[in-house]
């Protein structure tokens, strides 16, 4: 009797201590995916609006200091060219140059972009209903790089209408088309923009592995502390501004515009290429949803 009292306990005890165990290397193991899967603290932001506070900051840090003259940012020859000119008809919509982006939640290249997309274009109009996103894990450096999406938001200006397309999210599966008068011009590649149909961006040049491992409240302070990583997404913001500068038409420019067109880290950046006028007007579509194409046949950063 007492034997077999004995065996229930070494037997309880056991499978205290296995149970015990099995925790232990459960928590371990979950862990250790996590940390390696890019689960983090950033990824509960994704797809959520900005908050107020933020698009506060980030008109704060597009209409601050500039930063530094010029920009190197823009290339126009050599095998590194990112910038040329347009063929066909520019794009126009109510009498406004139509700014064309076409990029993916997932593409780190994209993500730091949009930094600089947002700033330049906060400093002609406002965004609203942006959302926070961060990139795909582990692509281009450790990825998880924190940016946001232009999918669902609006933009309004009385100087450039801007139409951004987030082709793929973040999980590669197709979310929307390129439109037919966009499809001819479009080069394959994230992230890509098209200034009016007069010139394209294929991408600017900053690493995207700049951004590892901050936050958004960390890259508002680093642009406005003028920290390399701020500075690098000032520039960006610079060449941005000053092709949309390049394509604003007379009758659309005035004092404000002129204020930021004629600040001296905006006229003094190169654009190199000139462009000839006279064609026809196009009128600009919208994108659509769609369904996914096989992944061979979309499109990939440059």
């Amino acid at each position: 009797m007492r034997a077999r009292v004995k065996r229930r306990q070494r037997i309880r005890t056991i499978t205290i201590v296995v149970t015990i165990v099995v925790i232990a290397v459960s928590l371990v193991v979950g862990f250790y995916i996590a940390l390696n899967s890019g689960s983090s603290a950033l990824d509960k932001y994704i797809g959520v609006p900005v908050s107020a506070g933020d698009m506060g900051s980030l008109y704060q840090v597009s209409h601050g200091d500039y930063g530094p003259a010029g920009s190197s940012l823009l290339v126009t020859s050599g095998a590194g060219a990112n910038l040329v000119t347009a063929t066909g008809s520019p794009y126009v919509a109510d009498g406004k140059p139509v700014v064309v982006y076409i990029g993916a939640d997932y593409c780190p290249y994209c993500a730091i972009e949009r930094w600089s997309l947002v700033m330049a274009f906060s400093r002609f109009g406002n965004f609203s209903n942006l959302h926070y996103m961060t990139s795909s894990v582990g692509d281009v450096g450790a990825g998880d790089y924190v940016t946001f999406t232009f999918t669902g938001s609006s933009y309004l200006s009385k100087y450039v209408v801007f139409h951004p397309i987030e082709q793929e999210d973040r999980g590669q599966n197709l979310i929307a088309n390129i439109p037919s008068n966009y499809s001819a011009e479009f080069n394959g590649a994230y992230p890509y923009v098209n200034f009016g149909n007069k010139y394209i961006m294929k991408t600017l040049l900053p690493d995207p592995t700049i951004l590892t491992g901050k936050n958004w409240t960390q890259i508002f302070t680093d642009i406005s502390t003028n920290t390399s990583t701020g500075t690098v997404i000032k520039e960006g913001a610079n060449a941005v501004t000053a092709l949309i500068c390049k394509i604003l038409p007379s009758n659309l420019q005035d004092s404000k515009s002129s204020s930021v067109c004629n600040a001296y880290a905006i006229s003094t950046t190169n654009i190199g290429l000139a462009y000839t006028s006279g064609a026809s007007l196009s009128i600009v579509q919208l994108a659509s949803p769609s369904s996914p194409r096989p992944a061979s046949l979309r499109p990939r950063w440059s």
